[in-house]
């Protein structure tokens, strides 16, 4: 029954907050704050990117099926050229509303979530540079997206056993508004519609857990003005197993997020097709001291991109360590740090990038 839960969590709840993993028997809150800072080696013409993030969140059972949960980041972002410019991003960022009802407990689950248009857009050109950024898979920013329209989505998670595996599928479709998100044009962006199906599995291995998941999602075309953008397709295939060792804990894990997109002009000219793909794998160790737990771990991100043949495009090694005190029965405080090293291409070769980010999160029982 266990394994039953746990897919029908991970298949239906796979966006939500990391609350809603946790007993939903009475409402809980997150706050804290995290800051994120990369520089940059010469030969890149970014110098430096900053992020400090306020995440603000809750979840609240209602009756023993239902689960609402609210979330969203303030968030400050600057970034540094070689050239003595700098842009700033400031302000919260879209507040996403979501409920989850288990129709059938442990077997049938829907989610409906609304994202809320509170974030920052229309954008100045230096604006626009600090958004483009900070959206990569590579590098590990807290807030990758500072706003975006008005959407919809719905999902709706199965889970059954067979033999000693969990097995589970989701479904779901997000329908988005349209939105200017530029400042010096009035041209609006109308982002597609995304349907997207997941499937998953879990099963006991000796005293641990294996966990595998594959995500496929598919775009209609975004419009902006004459332009057509073809988000095409995405592939996110995760895996992780953790197994306990004494009163500690040992975590693997691995995901890939493979992205290919068909860029349109004037007339639905096709333009070369861009494929980006980024690898992970890591590790993560839990040690008991007392009641509290340190997490130590290690990654190693790798991606590549290319019209045609693919190629190197970045290396990311991280280390980081977290600290869980249990201050009572009824708040935890997590303290956490991170160093990462790396480089990524530049105009005239590989340019490195060096990485710090530290962060300090409370999660209380109400």
């Amino acid at each position: 029954m266990r394994a039953r839960v746990l897919t029908v969590s991970a298949l239906a709840f796979v966006a939500a907050a990391p609350l809603l993993a946790q007993d939903a028997g009475s409402p809980r809150a997150l706050a804290g704050a995290e800051y994120y800072g990369v520089s940059f080696g010469s030969g890149l013409g970014t110098k430096s990117l900053h992020e400090l993030v306020v995440p603000l969140g809750f979840t609240v059972p209602v009756g023993r099926r239902v689960i609402l949960d609210a979330g969203a980041f303030y968030v400050n972002a600057q970034r540094k050229d070689e050239a003595g410019g700098s842009g700033t991003v400031n302000g919260l960022t879209d507040v996403t509303l979501r409920g989850a009802w288990q129709i059938r407990p442990d077997v049938l689950a829907l989610t409906v979530a609304v994202n809320v248009p509170t974030g920052q857009r229309k954008l100045s050109g230096d604006q626009f540079l600090v958004a483009s950024a900070v959206a990569t898979d590579l590098i590990p920013f807290p807030v990758t997206s500072f706003g975006t329209s008005a959407s919809v989505t719905t999902s709706l998670a199965y889970a059954v056993p067979v033999g000693p595996w969990a097995l589970g599928i989701a479904g779901g479709y997000r329908y988005n508004g349209s939105y200017q998100p530029l400042a010096d044009t009035a041209e609006n962006l109308k982002p597609g519609g995304e349907m997207r199906l997941r499937v998953g599995a879990d099963r006991l291995v000796g005293q641990g857990r294996l966990t595998l998941g594959v995500t496929f999602s598919t775009f209609s075309r975004d419009e902006f003005g004459a332009d057509r953008l073809g988000a095409g397709r995405r592939y996110i295939s995760q895996a992780s197993w953790n197994f306990p060792i004494g009163n500690s804990s040992v975590a693997f894990y691995a995901w890939d997020v493979h992205r290919a997109n068909d860029a349109f002009g004037p007339d639905s000219v096709r333009t070369p097709k861009l494929t980006v793909n980024t690898l992970a794998v890591g590790a993560i160790a839990g040690l008991r001291v007392g009641r509290d737990l340190l997490r130590p771990s290690v990654e190693l991100r790798h991606a590549w991109q290319g019209t045609g043949k693919m190629a190197g495009a970045g290396t990311l090694v991280g280390l980081g360590l977290r600290y869980q005190w249990n201050a009572g029965g009824r708040f935890a405080v997590l303290p956490s740090v991170r160093a990462d090293l790396g480089s990524i291409p530049g105009a005239a070769g590989n340019v490195s990038l060096t990485g710090v980010s530290a962060g300090l999160s409370v999660r209380a029982t109400l």
